[in-house]
């Protein structure tokens, strides 16, 4: 009996063990991650910059502070290498300027992501936008935990839900459309994290995005409003789900193969995958016709170095015009090798939205100007 209870002791550490990186995963952590008591620890103030504590009893100073104490050296905040789906809120801090046609034309920080309010690390509430674009949620009560239950639940990223929204203005935001519906890989996004983004080894999406976004951009889904064209949540369709995996480059916009035709850089959901046994470390597939474009298919989660969290840059007719640019206003060498992550392109690739409409067919190619 002695015999059997220690080895039950032994197990039940070994789990305890097993699970204690998934800090979040399965439920609420170990409380002492996030909060204090009294903030302080061994005769010292636990967080410097807020002496008299901070609110809800947070190590640092705010929400967002206090997840990227963790998640900024994971690839959130990297100074532009973390190379996760959902971006690097670095971008948030870097304006561009440069001259075109003789004007100054810049790209707002502002503007190259969701501006959660961490003070810690320079992000402050949007300067521009008081609410979110087609919707409610005021800009400044975003922060991480915005999007992610800091306490744990069974969603795809610890997402929110229809049935608890996050916490909003001394009460709850309300969610209608559940979490969307996908299959990630490490929380290091980093380059070398093993969650990195690239063709092969990238979150798979099943479905539900683009309406979990709606919970704060409510108006871009409505029908009855010119502020959203493009469709989404949609089937690709016959043609387009062609297009995508016949597409190489604008070099070879045919000959592709569909069963490695997927670009990380233009995600689709993969309505029947099955995410229990895919593998999202390497899953190359294209689509079928009753797959989706999704918000996620053009914008990033977090941020981008590219206006409107693009994943690339709306605004240049080819990839290798995009801003930023070592010439640059504020630009570094480091950005330009960062903003594009790892993947490649020809000098005559065009805009990344030919991936599934193919206009790029006979134009002419690229003259350096």
């Amino acid at each position: 009996m002695k015999t059997l209870i220690k080895l039950s002791l032994v197990l039940a550490l070994g789990l305890a063990a097993g699970n204690a990186m998934a800090f979040h995963d399965g439920g609420v952590a170990y409380c002492a991650g996030c909060h204090t008591m009294h903030n302080s620890q061994n005769g010292a103030v636990v967080d410097a910059n807020n002496p008299g504590g901070n609110a809800y009893l947070l190590k640092s100073g705010n929400p967002s502070d206090t997840c990227l104490s963790c998640h900024a050296n994971y690839g959130q905040f990297r100074g532009g290498n973390g190379y996760g789906p959902g971006g690097d809120f670095y971008w948030l801090t870097k304006t561009f300027t440069w001259t075109q046609r003789s004007s100054v034309v810049s790209s707002q920080g502002d503007s190259h992501g969701h501006n959660v309010i961490a003070p810690a690390r320079g992000l402050a509430q949007d300067a521009t936008l008081t609410q979110a674009p087609g919707g409610t949620f005021q800009s400044q009560y975003l922060s991480c935990t915005s999007c992610h239950d800091p306490h744990g639940n069974q969603n795809f990223r610890i997402l929110y839900g229809s049935a608890i929204g996050p916490v909003y203005n001394g009460g709850r935001y309300n969610f209608t459309a559940e979490a969307p519906l996908a299959k990630g890989n490490s929380r290091n996004t980093y380059i070398a994290g093993g969650g990195f983004e690239d063709n092969a080894n990238h979150t798979v999406y099943k479905s539900g995005m683009s309406d979990w976004c709606a919970n704060c951009h409510t108006n871009f889904h409505s029908p009855n409003t010119s502020n959203f064209v493009h469709p989404t949540g949609q089937a690709l369709g016959s043609t387009v789900a062609a297009n995508y995996n016949a597409y190489i480059s604008s070099d070879e916009i045919v000959g592709g193969n569909p069963a490695t035709s997927y670009w990380g850089l233009v995600p689709f959901e993969d309505i029947d995958v099955d995410l229990e046994t895919v593998d999202a470390a390497n899953y190359t597939a294209g689509p079928v016709s009753n797959d989706r474009v999704m918000c996620l298919s053009c914008h990033r989660a977090h941020a981008s170095p590219f206006r409107d969290i693009a994943r690339w840059d709306m605004s240049a007719t080819h990839i290798i015009s995009s801003h930023p640019q070592i010439t640059d206003g504020n630009a570094t060498q480091a950005d330009i090798d960062n903003m594009y992550y790892d993947y490649t392109f020809v000098t005559n690739q065009r805009s990344l939205c030919n991936k599934c409409h193919v206009k790029d067919a006979g134009d002419a190619p690229y003259e350096l100007h």
